[in-house]
């Protein structure tokens, strides 16, 4: 071992990481965790890079993988090439946790707004797509094949949290509408204009008012059998009731002002929606 190379004991390496000195006693009887080596003294070390191997393990641990599950995930010793691609593969696994939360919120929202409409939503649905939405994530659609300009455009338009954001904005307002629909409320109604007054916003943010982004948006809407499984199906079964209140929030803009020109126009162009506005 090179003298200049920092060495923890285990019980300076239990206080720097909260494990206790029992537990990396047990990592090390069944090589999950071995020790580096010895001390002059004669007593068992760890090295920076045994820290990095239990960060891994502490990592996975926590997301409930078992032992030997880990075993099979934790590169032992890794060399400062492969720990990028260690952290890449667990913000992976993070993003898939936290969409799958969103997902449990979303659904809840959509219940509680159908109940405070005084309506009944169909529970079985709900839990039905909730189920879905867990195997359809936002990193799902890196298998969508977008071509070199929508790249470029929803490169420009989308920092990695703004593409969060509004991904689980949009299935937010698309359950809200599945539940809305399966519990009887009408489009003009004032809960299911506040619905689509929200997806009219996402629509404006994603395009700008952009002829060539709406024509994009569009686009995508229009490629829909290309999507992961889970938002296909959320768009199939809600994008009947998000248009008939879309049409209705439109339509009752005054029509002599300027705003319901623009939204008409900005209608018209997305093809998005079934109907145009008579």
């Amino acid at each position: 071992m090179d003298g200049t190379d920092k060495i923890f004991l285990i019980g300076e390496l239990a206080a720097a990481t909260g494990v206790t000195v029992r537990t990396l006693q047990h990592y090390d009887n069944i090589g999950l965790l071995p020790t580096s080596g010895r001390t002059d003294g004669g007593r068992r070390y760890y090295t920076k890079e045994d820290m990095l191997c239990l960060e891994q393990i502490m990592f996975y641990k926590s997301l409930g993988f078992s032992l030997q599950e880990i075993r099979d995930k934790v590169v032992k010793r890794p060399k400062l090439s492969q720990i990028d691609q260690i952290l890449h593969e667990q913000e992976v696994v993070l993003y898939r946790k936290i969409e799958d939360a969103h997902a449990s919120i979303a659904s809840i929202e959509a219940f509680r707004t159908a109940i405070a409409a005084g309506n009944d939503p169909s529970w079985q649905l709900i839990t039905g797509f909730i189920r879905t939405l867990r195997n359809s994530n936002l990193l799902d659609w890196g298998q969508y094949t977008f071509s070199d300009r929508l790249k470029e455009m929803l490169g420009e338009h989308f920092a990695k949290k703004e593409a969060f954001d509004f991904y689980h904005t949009w299935r937010v307002i698309a359950l809200k509408a599945v539940a809305l629909a399966k519990s009887g409320m009408a489009p003009e109604d004032p809960v299911a204009q506040e619905l689509a007054e929200a997806w009219w916003k996402i629509v404006l943010e994603v395009t700008e008012g952009d002829d060539e982004r709406i024509h994009a948006f569009a686009q995508i809407q229009g490629d829909r059998a290309s999507w992961p499984e889970g938002d296909r199906d959320l768009m199939d079964a809600s994008q009947s009731f998000i248009d008939l209140s879309v049409k209705h929030y439109l339509k009752s803009r005054p029509k002599d002002s300027k705003e319901y020109s623009s939204l008409k126009r900005k209608y018209d162009k997305c093809q998005i929606l079934s109907e145009e506005i008579p």
